[in-house]
């Protein structure tokens, strides 16, 4: 086996061993970087508030735009059961929201929520997003307008799919990239 198969093994191995001191609570700044292999796994019972990220920016002089969400809902299709980088690609990035809003509930009192690695990359995808980045073809917002903003500002959300019972969870201050 490769150096790079040991490393997992012993990854795994250290997991298993933290899980058994600590009864069932694996937890930490080293286990932040293993996330990206496992999916959230929180699964909603019935129907409940869940994080939505919005944005808005400001092309020109005092003008802000209006608040817009970014959640993936692309179509499908059936090459899709093979392919498919886009719909992957937008569920990462939910599912980045979904990490972000879970540390900002099990923050320490008094600890600043951007010191986060899941904030700062959050704050990346609001302003791609607001800049015009898309999941393949579809574009992450409809264009807003051209060029870049020259400030952009985003927003957690806890909210029901329908967007009724909306509950601010975090704002960004204003961003000038």
């Amino acid at each position: 086996m490769d150096i790079t198969t040991w490393l997992i093994l012993g990854y795994f191995a250290l997991l298993a061993l933290n899980l058994r001191k600590r009864w069932g609570v694996i937890d930490g700044p080293w286990l932040f970087f293993f996330r990206a292999f496992f999916p959230n796994w929180k699964f909603y019972h019935g129907i409940q508030l869940a994080p939505r990220l919005y944005v808005r920016g400001q092309f020109d002089m005092n003008t802000w735009t209006d608040w817009h969400v970014i959640y993936p809902r692309l179509p499908r299709k059936v090459f899709h059961l093979v392919h498919n980088p886009a719909v992957n690609l937008a569920l990462a990035h939910q599912n980045l929201v979904d990490h972000l809003a879970n540390d900002i509930n099990d923050m320490p009192e008094g600890a600043d929520i951007r010191d986060r690695v899941t904030y700062q990359l959050v704050d990346q995808l609001a302003h791609q997003a607001i800049s015009g980045a898309c999941w393949g073809d579809v574009p992450m917002l409809s264009r807003l307008s051209t060029g870049a903003p020259m400030a952009y500002q985003f927003e957690v959300r806890m909210e029901l799919p329908d967007g009724q019972n909306s509950q601010l969870m975090l704002q960004s201050p204003v961003v000038s990239p």
